[in-house]
């Protein structure tokens, strides 16, 4: 009787011990996927942090160029009509004009679909001479899936 208590003892510390590893290989496994998510957390936040800040750049690109077009056409209006500038109201010299004029927008962006054209030309150019995706890419400095886009899009 007590041999088959020992051996019943031994397949159950055995068993026991066999359950214990295989808990101990999950949670490894667990904290190994928790390890690649905390990896891929901050790759993602890093990421948008990069996005967000060539965003801005842009944004404040933007913004110069706006205002010295705003100061540019401001400058052309008091050489043209310098009464215009007294003839303003109190209620206009009390409230700063924070939003430009829509024509002055317009204009801005018509200066940059202007630029546009010149670098389709200028890829389509290069291209028609033989130079491959890549350098024209880095010609124009320039992603290769943009300059491939552009020449798709504006095949003559």
């Amino acid at each position: 009787m007590i041999a088959f208590l020992l051996v019943v003892s031994f397949i159950l510390h055995a068993l026991s011990l066999f359950v214990i590893i295989l808990l101990y290989l999950q949670l490894s496994k667990v904290k190994e996927t928790e390890k690649r998510q905390q990896q891929m957390a901050e790759e993602m936040e890093q990421t948008f942090s990069a996005y967000l800040l060539e965003w801005k750049e842009e944004n404040e690109r933007f913004l110069k160029e706006l205002t010295d077009m705003l100061t540019n056409r401001t400058k052309a209006d008091r050489k043209q009509s310098p009464s215009k500038a007294d003839a303003t109201s109190t209620k206009e010299e009390a409230l700063p004009n924070y939003f430009p004029n829509v024509d002055d927008v317009k204009d801005i962006v018509d200066i940059r679909h202007q630029a546009m054209p010149s670098l389709v030309e200028e890829a389509w150019q290069l291209f028609e001479q033989g130079k491959t995706i890549e350098e024209i890419a880095k010609i124009l400095k320039k992603g290769k899936t943009e300059i491939e886009l552009l020449l798709k899009f504006h095949q003559k």
